[in-house]
């Protein structure tokens, strides 16, 4: 009987391993923090087993395109994003940063040090408990469930002691609230981050941070280059955009103006100066 029932644990602890955990959250910033606009996407949190990755929902459903042979709808456009991704029970964090078809890795320990309070509430059935941190530059409030027994949570944030539902800095520039939960039968593997981590080119922060300035100097050189294009006369930006020589100056000095404008990071300590 002892040995039936180790089998039966045996097959439940295969059976959670071979699945991913998915945690989607609505995410509503600010990328410029002088303005009052606010942009709202959705984010994927996916575990499996220990591993977690943490994407923009455009970047599944691009896989799903690429998985279907399906084109890119008009409407689909893949903004220059980061990949986030970590082991559970650890501080170290490497982030994936496409600046088009240029992907830089970059790794960093996190670590918030969290105050936990006796407040409590209760939203969709989960009991929540409320917890304070300042990290990257910002206040923090997190609002985590015990129900929900991962010590992680959008972005790098993690070591609470269950998963974060709720999170948002006291100057309302960042909140993530969590929308869906889904039990994937199988690891999830997507594709598009898959080659998008195989890609990518390890850098240190000083590395990181010339990339990103010799690409804010004149992305539109930076992108050529980087796609062996210098010699082309025409070629295509991530979101769809032909770029050639009748409109390169104008979307040059577009994404330079975005760039320096939209410069609101999570992690305010990482900021890069742009002149």
């Amino acid at each position: 009987m002892r040995n039936k029932l180790l089998f039966i644990l045996f097959l439940i602890v295969i059976s959670y391993n071979a699945q991913t955990k998915r945690f989607i959250y609505d995410v509503e910033y600010k990328k410029d923090s002088t303005s009052n606009v606010k942009t709202k996407e959705n984010y994927h949190l996916d575990i499996n087993g220990k591993a977690v990755d943490y994407y923009t929902r455009d970047y599944f459903i691009a896989d799903s395109l690429i998985v279907n042979n399906i084109p890119f709808p008009e409407t689909l456009k893949l903004k220059p994003s980061s990949i986030v991704t970590h082991i559970i029970g650890f501080n170290n964090f490497e982030e994936y940063d496409l600046l088009e078809n240029t992907i830089i890795n970059l790794k960093s320990k996190d670590l918030q040090s969290w105050t936990l309070t006796n407040e409590t509430k209760v939203v969709k059935t989960l009991n929540l408990q409320k917890a304070q941190t300042y990290w990257g530059g910002r206040h923090w409030t997190a609002w985590f469930t015990e129900e929900i027994p991962f010590q992680v949570g959008p972005y790098k944030f993690h070591g609470l002691p269950g998963l974060i539902v709720e999170l948002f800095d006291d100057n309302g520039n960042y909140k993530f609230e969590l929308v869906n939960s889904q039990n994937l039968k199988n690891n999830a593997e997507n594709q598009y981050l898959k080659v998008a981590k195989q890609r990518s080119v390890p850098v240190n922060w000083e590395k990181y941070k010339n990339t990103k300035l010799k690409y804010y100097q004149s992305p539109i050189d930076f992108i050529k280059n980087a796609k062996g294009s210098s010699q082309k006369s025409e070629f295509f930006l991530n979101d769809g955009t032909i770029v050639n020589p009748n409109n390169s100056r104008e979307i040059n000095k577009t994404l330079r103006q975005a760039i320096k404008k939209f410069n609101n990071p999570i992690n305010l300590d990482s900021a890069i100066q742009y002149d």
